[in-house]
């Protein structure tokens, strides 16, 4: 699929800086990208053992870092469910890791011991220094990731340099990246997340496990209609999906016709909450997508934007207003503030959109049919969101870049490190300038 059919399902319609790319393309091997997760305590996780000593401390849970490749979180933790004959809800992380990489984060385990943990065989999987701990890692509750990335498949010469270094002068110029969700919040080979999770916020049970269920290779945009013009009513459920937790659900289904409700609960809460935070990751975009594509500043916030103190919490944000505009663009300039932009929950029923940012996220909501109030379900409570706001730009710190030769090809290699929840891949979109997706 060419990147930009791919880039306007996701709701992405811009790119952040407009120098022409450097091509190559990226995980033509999973160590091609590889992702540490950096601690609330500061704290890089390693990839392999290290001398640094982790001490038991009084407590519950069992802490360790999950070092795996080409496989994703939710699949590796119920590898590890599954060896270990625990249920996968013992298990707790604080984010997400990339599939096609290889990547280390810290995970805790309620109930377990080393013993649990030691000498374990599975593939793609690995265990560095378990150790006991008081508390579990909560969802969110790290400060970033530090990526280390190679760029492969491309001509490198010294226009190549020349541009990299102007792709990094103008982010910096323009104070960051657009904080855009990237691919893997809506799946590379068939991004149907958001669909699912605008069907479950609006309460199509049926079309969002319709959506779940079938082939990969039906187009994004199939409809149920289409399908059943071909097929028996009865079938439209049972397209053999290859992911466990899809096949669960036809499982389910196929014993208890008719439950949908019922069957969303073989699905792990988080899982299903992240398809909610998906369709919000889609509004997000096209919300960004259209402020900078009608030129409003991303440097200097307008009346009815959202600015946080920065380093701040996101409950001291607030409204601009015209009495607070003059202040709230000092801060900005002297990077006391930051623009946020709403991640549309239930939280937003009562506020009141104002100014050019506010006209288009009613506008946006207006087309979707959808409302803040649709994010709040009294049937199903982990389809609940209660929203937040995410800064309009990211930065990416200790970005360093390199040219080399490995066996007789020349890559280039980039690394940085993100605040959680930013994407590396957005930020090598801005560099790479894809023709087609496969290339992030």
């Amino acid at each position: 699929m060419e990147a930009k059919v791919f880039d306007t399902i996701i709701g992405i319609d811009v790119f952040s800086t407009n120098t022409p790319g450097i091509g190559g393309r990226l995980r033509v091997h999973p160590e091609d990208f590889i992702v540490q997760e950096i601690g609330s305590d500061g704290v890089v996780a390693p990839l392999e053992p290290t001398e640094e000593h982790f001490p038991d401390q009084p407590g519950k849970f069992m802490a360790f870092f999950l070092v795996k490749r080409n496989i994703d979180t939710i699949q590796a933790i119920h590898r590890l469910s599954k060896a270990l004959r625990v249920s996968y809800k013992r298990f707790s992380y604080a984010g997400i890791k990339d599939r096609r990489a290889l990547t280390s984060q810290r995970v805790t385990l309620y109930r377990g011991t080393y013993n649990d943990l030691v000498d374990l065989d599975i593939p793609k999987i690995w265990i560095l220094h378990p150790h006991r701990v008081p508390k579990p890692v909560l969802s969110g509750a790290h400060y970033g990731n530090r990526f280390r990335i190679i760029i492969r498949k491309l001509e490198v010469t010294e226009e190549t340099r020349t541009r990299i270094t102007e792709i990094t002068n103008y982010y910096k110029q323009q104070g960051g990246v657009l904080n855009f969700f990237g691919p893997q919040r809506f799946g590379i080979v068939n991004p149907t997340t958001h669909l699912i999770g605008k069907h479950l916020v609006l309460g199509n049970l049926e079309e969002a496990i319709h959506i779940l269920t079938r082939s990969p290779d039906e187009a994004p945009q199939t409809s149920k209609e289409e399908i059943e013009k071909n097929e028996p009513r009865v079938q439209y459920l049972g397209h053999h999906p290859n992911r466990f937790f899809e096949r669960a659900v036809t499982h389910y289904l196929a014993k208890h016709p008719g439950d949908l409700q019922g069957c969303l609960s073989v699905l792990p809460k988080g899982l299903v909450r992240l398809y909610v935070h998906a369709y919000q990751s889609y509004l997000f975009n096209r919300a960004v997508s259209e402020r900078v594509k009608q030129g409003i500043s991303l440097t200097q916030p307008c009346i009815g934007d959202f600015v946080v103190p920065f380093p701040g919490e996101i409950y001291s944000t607030r409204m601009v207003t015209r009495k607070t505009l003059a202040s709230a663009r000092q801060k900005v300039l002297n990077e006391r503030y930051k623009i946020v932009i709403p991640l549309i929950g239930y939280d937003f029923e009562n506020i009141t959109f104002n100014g050019p940012m506010g006209e288009i996220l009613k506008k946006l909501l207006a087309q979707e049919q959808v409302t803040p109030a649709n994010f709040r379900s009294t049937h199903i409570p982990e389809l609940s969101s209660r929203g937040s706001f995410r800064p309009l730009l990211v930065n990416p710190t200790n970005l360093q870049s390199s040219i080399t030769e490995e066996k007789s090809e020349k890559i280039v290699t980039i690394s940085f490190d993100l605040l959680k929840g930013s994407y590396a891949s957005v930020i090598l979109r801005e560099f790479i300038k894809p023709r087609l997706i496969t290339q992030l």
